[in-house]
């Protein structure tokens, strides 16, 4: 994969957690902090990092489990939020506008919730208010087997039979037809390095709508939604929506015909028009300086 973000730094701690850290930004705006999905890792972002930090201070991290952070013992919903909060405290520890990418998404409300003194703004990416539904094992049990024996060739075998979370652009199904930002060489990299345990727990699901309601309801700062169509394998139905603006008060929605789950990865140059506006909005109703 080609490298397009800064040196990874580690935060200690259990687990310890690899970031990626722009550093600069124009005096006065705020950071952006990006959180990858399931099975994904930094380097998801690199189609949009670099652009990103030529204005804002831009932040990404590897999720428990994920990428080169550390394996853990927990992987509910609530660890992997409070390492959210970890980043945002103890190595941004200034106001930002959190991206989260679906499982990043629920982080990025945790932070609205907990840390709402820290957060400017949030964008959510096909957010799934649903979490905590069991990944089937007919699915996801092989790549789980293949991480398990630690044999390359079986996880590339399982990974270039995995079916997409939506279709490719061309009308792929499975990660192995994929090209482009999305070809299997990339895909593979980012599934290797996953626990298997954390898919463990996907299988086995949890009940976590308790926990994400009660961040929806102390969400008081600007939000973007961005989403693709549910019929091509978005999580953010019609019903998922209404929940969102039933307890977000500030919400814009930003629907992309023709896409699923995948939108800044397949459509970087759309994800990002959409967003820096958002960014502008937040600057210009910040409150000016004394």
């Amino acid at each position: 994969m080609p490298k397009r973000l800064p040196r990874a730094r580690t935060l200690k701690g259990e687990p310890k957690l690899a970031y990626y850290d722009s550093g600069g930004g124009i005096p006065g705006e705020p950071a952006v902090v990006l959180v990858h999905a399931s099975l994904y890792r930094s380097e998801d972002w690199e189609n949009v990092f670099p652009r990103l930090a030529t204005r804002y201070r831009v932040v990404a991290f590897d999720q428990r489990g994920h990428g080169k952070s550390g394996r853990a013992s927990d992987y509910s919903l609530r660890a992997l939020a409070d390492d959210n909060l970890r980043v945002l405290r103890d190595i941004v520890r200034a106001p930002s506008v959190v991206v989260g990418h679906w499982l990043g998404a629920l982080g990025a409300l945790a932070c609205a919730a907990d840390a709402s003194e820290l957060v400017a703004g949030l964008v959510l990416e096909d957010p799934p208010l649903a979490y905590g539904t069991p990944w089937p094992q007919e699915t996801y049990g092989s790549l789980r087997d293949a991480l398990s024996s630690g044999d390359p060739t079986a996880v590339r075998k399982a990974v270039e039979r995995l079916s997409l979370p939506s279709p490719g652009p061309r009308g792929e199904r499975t990660y192995g037809e994929m090209r482009g930002f999305y070809a299997s060489e990339r895909v593979i990299a980012y599934f290797r390095d996953v626990d298997a345990a954390f898919i463990d727990r996907r299988i086995a699901g949890e009940d976590a709508r308790p926990l994400i309601q009660s961040w929806l309801d102390r969400v008081r700062c600007p939000t973007l939604a961005i989403a693709g169509e549910p019929r091509l394998g978005s999580s953010f139905d019609d019903a998922s929506e209404w929940r969102l603006k039933k307890s977000v008060r500030d919400l814009t929605v930003k629907r992309f015909p023709g896409t699923g789950h995948l939108i800044h990865g397949f459509r970087p140059e759309q994800f990002l028009e959409n967003l820096e506006p958002f960014l502008r909005k937040l600057r210009s109703t910040a409150p000016a300086e004394a």
